[in-house]
């Protein structure tokens, strides 16, 4: 099971229950939807909901947000915003399933664990089977009925998260989830858990950050330096790439697991940034190590050097559009470029052949070398078609980084089949 709080909001719970309950940018089919557990008069508005009738949902609403009204009636106007709405999923791993009763118990635990009182704390629980793994979403609000209308703490929910998780598994026989150790802490969204738990699998981030967490624990007890870093990230299939400054030095890392290029700032700001590496986790380096520094990023793993298989997709494709980093060794020097290339309607609905991206890739490489000189170094990335700043080529028109005659034949390479 995983168990993942959301951030706490201020002011009603309508925008919650109504998203729970199916109401609010929620794909799932209310006829799966099934209220677990809830201390509010209306006991089961989706009864209601699926008649076309509001009324039930809207007195669950009215019935929770009363204790925040008493609160900042009493209180007037409090010197900071209260943030009393509490939500929460868990999430049981694909394949495995609760009955209502069971379910009910769970949910009771969680919160007498989190520091809720039934009696005193309003909540909901609500269940969401029409998914490959059933979930349940908790929402309670954390204003109490008793005298000056105290807070339930936020305070190390994180802790008092594993616990009662823990406590639950063990209880019915749950699979175990990942805990800290291997996924060094890494917050990841609600979309990510569930998407991990239909894929039987812990989320990406997670497993990009115990295994760079491993190589940083293992570099720093062997007083290790950058070097070293990096060649135990590629046993464990993860590459670096460097941002450089003006003067050609380090100042920015990235890594790159399975096909996709997270920056440290993203992974673990804290932790895993250069400056952090270098200063905070006693990763040594200097600036003369950067040669043999950069000679190690160019490395690969025997087994990743392999072609994929033709029929690999390796790069987004969105509406007739292929997107592409290309980035350079050192941005003091070149820049960094993003490239869409346009495809037609009927080749877009066929999967992209890798010869072909290939062919495209090493003609834009070549067509960089022209116009930044042979010493200049660039890598192909997959892009993100979400990103702005692309630089647009369709394969009627002038490839856009050339306008000179010298270049012409070089954009012929770039004519797609």
């Amino acid at each position: 099971m995983i168990g993942k709080i959301l951030k706490s909001s201020s002011g009603s719970c309508a925008n919650r229950i109504k998203y729970v309950y199916g109401g609010k940018k929620h794909d799932h089919d209310i006829i799966n939807i099934k209220t677990i557990d809830t201390n509010c008069l209306a006991f089961c508005p989706e009864v209601g909901i699926q008649k076309a009738s509001m009324e039930d949902l809207h007195c669950m609403i009215l019935d929770m947000d009363i204790t925040t009204k008493l609160k900042l009636g009493e209180q007037g106007r409090p010197k900071r915003t209260l943030k009393p709405i509490f939500h929460a999923v868990l999430s049981l791993d694909a394949g495995e399933s609760l009955n209502p009763a069971q379910w009910k118990i769970a949910v009771r635990h969680y919160l007498k664990l989190m520091g809720f009182i039934n009696n005193t704390n309003k909540y909901m629980s609500v269940l969401h089977a029409d998914t490959g793994n059933e979930h349940v979403h908790i929402v309670a609000n954390r204003v109490s009925y008793e005298a000056g209308f105290p807070m339930v703490s936020d305070k190390n929910n994180f802790e008092r998260n594993l616990q009662a998780i823990s406590e639950i598994e063990d209880m019915f026989g749950l699979r175990k989830a990942p805990r800290p150790e291997e996924t060094w802490n890494i917050a990841v969204s609600s979309r990510e858990v569930e998407g991990a738990a239909r894929a039987r699998t812990i989320p990406y981030r997670s497993r990009l950050a115990a295994k760079v967490g491993a190589c940083v624990e293992s570099t720093g007890e062997r007083n290790g330096d950058m070097i070293n870093f990096v060649r135990a990230l590629r046993r464990q299939h993860v590459y670096v790439h460097l941002r450089y400054d003006t003067e050609g030095q380090p100042k920015g890392i990235a890594y790159e697991f399975e096909g996709r290029v997270t920056s440290g700032k993203t992974l673990k700001k804290a932790r895993f940034t250069f400056q952090k590496l270098t200063t905070q986790e006693g990763i040594k380096y200097d600036s003369s190590m950067l040669p043999q520094l950069q000679a190690e990023l160019s490395k690969r793993n025997p087994a990743s050097e392999g072609k994929p298989k033709p029929t690999e997709q390796r790069y987004w494709v969105n509406r007739g559009w292929i997107y592409m980093y290309f980035i350079p060794v050192n941005i003091a020097r070149e820049p960094f470029i993003r490239l869409k290339v346009k495809k037609t309607g009927a080749q877009v609905r066929q999967e992209i052949a890798h010869q072909e991206a290939m062919a495209l890739i090493e003609a834009i490489l070549q067509i960089l070398a022209a116009l930044f000189g042979v010493a200049a170094r660039y890598t192909a990335k997959p892009g993100n078609p979400r990103v702005k700043g692309y630089i647009e080529y369709d394969k009627d028109e002038a490839f856009p980084l050339l306008v000179s005659d010298e270049t012409r034949p070089i954009q012929k390479k770039l004519q797609l089949a």
